[in-house]
């Protein structure tokens, strides 16, 4: 009787501790980033700026695709796609571009093969002004922690809180600024994070998760108001290396289904290089991280420039047609 009590005391402890702390994550957000809205620094760099090119994407297109390496007499991009950027955070951050600057002539999307299994970042829509901090306390008497259940977002949220603690002087402006000159590195940043040539004998292998998933609804909607928009569309399968490559075994379904987005909307178009032979995918230096059992991979600083300069030429083509 004693042990009972004692079990069902310490699971009530557990339920105040979890749900405690996530109370006071959610609320220290604020305190951190109440005032970190995108609108005004986007609205004060783009005022002088004449881009006709919108470019969006996740971390994969934040390391694999770069303004000024895709710049040219008809291609003048803006880029802003991060960790975190996923379908919710570019259909609003579209939204916003729009309605401060202008619609663009041609917008690049970073179409990953994971599209429709991420989540945009709760903190990063904080800064367009999505206020979504309290959702992650929904279902508050759900017998699920909180803290396990929304742990990638607690990570996130205390990554930032250490770049803005490491770099305080680093305004939105500035990363704003910043990310159009971008061009990458040659190796990853992240201790310990390199590429995973050694195939195992056993590996977690990555499906395609089919749409909605959890953020299709508004991939969906971002299409939709581009083709009302009349604003031709590239989307842009950026490669992978080979581990990761054969880690995301369902590439057929995959293509079958961007090539069924570009049969329904006229103005998409695909450019797909992660495919053995268009790009090497053996070629280690190529490319920052990813591997046998990771499925996600970033293009090393030597990787994009090669990948850009072979986009390049098909983008003009596209924008002239």
């Amino acid at each position: 009787m004693l042990a009972i009590k004692r079990f069902f005391l310490f699971v009530l402890l557990l339920f105040i501790f979890d749900r405690s702390i996530s109370f006071l994550i959610c609320k220290f957000n604020y305190l951190v980033f109440g005032n970190y809205r995108i609108e005004e620094p986007l609205t004060k760099y783009l005022k002088s700026k004449d881009f006709n090119t919108l470019i969006l994407g996740t971390s994969r297109t934040y390391e694999g695709l770069h303004p000024s390496l895709l710049k040219s007499e008809k291609v003048v991009p803006f880029k802003w796609g991060y960790q975190g950027h996923g379908p919710e955070y570019n259909y609003y951050f579209y939204k916003l571009y729009k309605k401060i600057y202008k619609i663009p002539r041609l917008l690049i999307y970073g179409m990953d093969y994971f599209i429709y299994n991420i989540s945009s970042s709760t903190f990063s829509l904080n800064e367009i002004g999505k206020n979504k901090a309290e959702e992650l306390l929904e279902d508050f008497f759900s017998p699920s922690l909180l803290l396990l259940r929304n742990k990638s977002q607690y990570d996130i949220l205390l990554n930032d809180i250490l770049k803005i603690k490491n770099n305080p002087d680093v305004s939105l402006y500035k990363r704003i600024s910043d990310m159009q000159n971008y061009t990458g590195v040659q190796k990853s940043l992240l201790k310990g994070c390199k590429v995973n040539t050694i195939k195992p004998l056993k590996m977690a292998r990555s499906p395609f998760f089919r749409p909605p998933g959890r953020e299709g609804i508004y991939f969906t909607k971002l299409l939709d108001e581009l083709n009302s928009d009349n604003v031709k569309v590239v989307l842009v399968v950026i490669p992978d290396y080979i581990g990761t490559y054969k880690t995301n075994f369902s590439h057929k379904i995959f293509r079958r289904h961007v090539r069924r987005l570009e049969d329904k909307y006229k103005n998409i178009k695909i450019i797909n290089y992660n495919i053995p032979g268009r790009f090497n995918l053996k070629n280690e230096s190529l490319f920052l991280d990813g591997g046998y059992g990771f499925s996600n991979s970033h293009l090393s600083k030597k990787g994009a420039k090669l990948f850009n300069s072979l986009i390049n030429h098909k983008l003009s083509n596209i924008i002239l047609k």
